[in-house]
């Protein structure tokens, strides 16, 4: 008390009458070394602004006392307890900026929980020390104006160019993660002007859609609002994906048959990677209170890409068809500017690999052979990609059209992954949420659906008892616009993934290996009929 009270009445005279108190402060406390009273100080206070007001300097004096709720409640409220008997200083205004529910949890060893019964003594609390209480209108601030005029200040994109259906996507992303909070908003814009300054510096030959701009919005804001989510991004960035194996890797608890049933019937969690999304966020309790927003924002991005797909669809076939994952490990990779991993092995490797570069050097090595493998076994492989970053993307002829051929360098915490991937797109109708009793419909039917796909997944069941040692071939049925589109991916595990260029034997390998999965996977492709 005595060193508490001595430093505020230092300061508090300090303030009022330039310096002036100080000795006569220190005399009182060093010779006599007898304990202050707060009636002693809240009269030598009063003394000192009296003077400073009889001067004509000042015509009174504003207090502003913030970040109380920064520390711990019970200390908070300890503070305010000390603070109250200064309040009627004349000449003094004291503003407080203070959550109050911090002071609500401080006054709990005092008064117990909150409950209905006991709401009274809390209230008195601050009745006691408050004399008019104003609540800032944090709901009332204009977030879209804020959003949107902060990324045309930075130049993210002109305002005027953003079409009305991705101004409010954008304005969406926002209120599903950092909300209306200025500061969080302000973080995010600090973020996106940082990783927009580094791109502008560094020559670049891949210029970023719309769509990818949005997507990095989203990521970023996902960073900031809910980095356990991101972290499990980074890992599995095409988060339609999710399943058992992410569950296993980041230990989530398992939802017991009730509860399954029960997010069945929630239109944001009947599939099954927003179940996973569910068990995510039951790690943190912050992110249990948001999982239906966080499933919103997710489904949200998953739209945007879908829209974005069918409309180059339209206008140029699928050349430059992005998917989610590439969307998403591409926006992820950008974050990471912004990021930090708490594993120091971990983050030591993802700056091993720049993926740009890595992919440049894999095309090189394996451009030539694909295409004269693929030829020997009448298939056609093309490329015309402009710019390379975090996919490497060759075209296959199927038909009157063309699939995307991707590859994908994965970074993970033990090893690295070689991807190579192909999607179907629009294999057939989607009439049900069942894929299965979708080959049964007549026009399924009409094109030997079930006959074409039966058969392929027989032929790639035999392609995986030949597959080299840590080489893998996944495949999931994705919906896309009312379609069911069908998705393969070989992954090869390498433990360095420099040696793996300079091995050509391992490369030769696994581009037989990619070349196969693609003759097992010949007869899935569109074929049209009219209804």
């Amino acid at each position: 008390m005595k060193t508490t009270a001595k430093t505020a009445l230092k300061t508090g005279s300090n303030m009022v009458a330039g310096g002036i108190a100080n000795e006569a402060i220190d005399e009182l406390f060093t010779d006599t070394e007898q304990e202050i009273s707060l009636n002693s100080l809240h009269q030598e206070l009063q003394t000192q602004i009296s003077i400073s007001i009889e001067k004509g300097s000042k015509k009174g004096f504003l207090f502003f006392i913030d970040d109380l709720d920064r520390i711990n409640p019970p200390v908070a409220v300890q503070i305010l307890e000390l603070l109250k008997n200064i309040f009627d200083l004349e000449h003094c205004i004291f503003i407080l900026a203070i959550d109050y529910d911090v002071v609500v949890k401080g006054l709990e060893p005092k008064f117990g929980k909150k409950t209905q019964e006991n709401e009274r003594e809390f209230r008195s609390f601050f009745e006691k020390i408050i004399q008019l209480p104003f609540t800032m209108p944090v709901g009332q601030y204009q977030v879209n104006n804020l959003i949107l005029n902060g990324l045309n200040s930075l130049s993210y994109f002109d305002n005027s160019e953003i079409p009305e259906k991705e101004k409010e996507e954008i304005v969406e992303i926002s209120n599903l993660t950092v909300g209306s909070n200025p500061r969080a908003i302000k973080r995010l814009l600090n973020s996106l002007s940082l990783v927009k300054n580094i791109s502008r510096s560094v020559a670049n030959e891949h210029k970023l859609t719309l769509v990818e701009e949005i997507i990095n919005i989203g990521v970023f804001s996902i960073q900031i609002s809910y980095p356990y989510v991101h972290k499990v991004l980074e890992r599995y960035p095409d988060f339609t994906q999710w399943n058992s194996e992410v569950i296993e890797e980041f230990k989530l608890d398992i939802i017991d048959k009730e509860k399954k049933e029960q997010l069945e019937k929630s239109e944001f969690f009947n599939d099954e990677w927003e179940q996973v999304l569910y068990q995510i966020c039951q790690k943190d309790k912050f992110l249990s209170n948001r999982a239906m927003s966080i499933s919103r924002l997710l489904n949200l991005i998953n739209n945007i890409i879908e829209r974005y797909t069918k409309e180059v669809e339209k206008s140029n076939g699928e050349t430059d068809v992005i998917s989610l994952e590439e969307a998403m490990r591409s926006a992820i990779e950008v974050s990471s500017v912004t990021s930090y991993s708490d594993n120091e092995e971990e983050a030591a490797q993802i700056k091993e690999i720049h993926r740009s570069s890595y992919l440049k050097s894999l095309r090189g090595k394996i451009y030539n052979n694909l295409i004269n493998t693929a030829k020997e076994n009448d298939i056609e492989i093309d490329y015309i990609q402009k710019g390379v970053r975090s996919v490497l993307r060759f075209r296959v002829k199927k038909g009157d059209g063309w699939d995307g051929l991707h590859f994908e360098l994965v970074i993970g915490s033990k090893y690295y992954l070689i991807k190579a991937g192909f999607q179907v797109w629009h294999y057939i109708k989607s009439v049900t949420n069942d894929f299965q009793k979708n080959l049964d419909t007549e026009l399924a039917q009409k094109v030997n659906a079930r006959e074409r796909y039966e058969s392929a997944m027989q032929n790639v069941e035999i392609l995986k008892t030949k597959l080299p040692e840590k080489t893998e071939i996944r495949h999931w049925i994705q919906t896309n616009y009312g379609d069911n589109s069908v998705c393969f991916r070989i992954e090869k595990q390498i433990n360095d993934a420099w040696a793996f260029l300079e091995d050509d034997e391992a490369l030769d390998t696994f581009v037989k290996n990619v070349v196969d999965l693609l003759v097992a996977t010949k007869e899935i492709k569109v074929i049209d009929v009219k209804d």
